[in-house]
């Protein structure tokens, strides 16, 4: 049963961003999904954050860079935080 636009209970970025990892490998489903794709709808910020990591990792699979690593997820995050 799809919810209605209505019923969903907006998160914040912090919450959104909390997702991203697992909402790109497709590991997010349900309500924790519904809410993010609406966030995403709603907040430039997140939507260009989310693709931004889609592209990061299309382009880390290309050069054979194992994205599921801890230590190149730590990385990464470190880079980003710092950017």
């Amino acid at each position: 049963m799809k919810q209605s636009k209505r019923s969903i209970q907006p998160i914040s970025c912090e919450e959104a961003l909390s997702r991203v990892f697992d909402f790109i490998d497709d590991h997010l489903r349900g309500k924790a999904r519904i809410e993010l794709e609406h966030h995403l709808e709603t907040c430039r910020h997140c939507f260009d954050r989310v693709e931004f990591e889609r592209l990061l990792k299309s382009r880390l699979r290309k050069l054979n860079v194992n994205v599921h690593s801890q230590k190149v997820r730590k990385r990464v995050e470190t880079l980003l935080d710092q950017f």
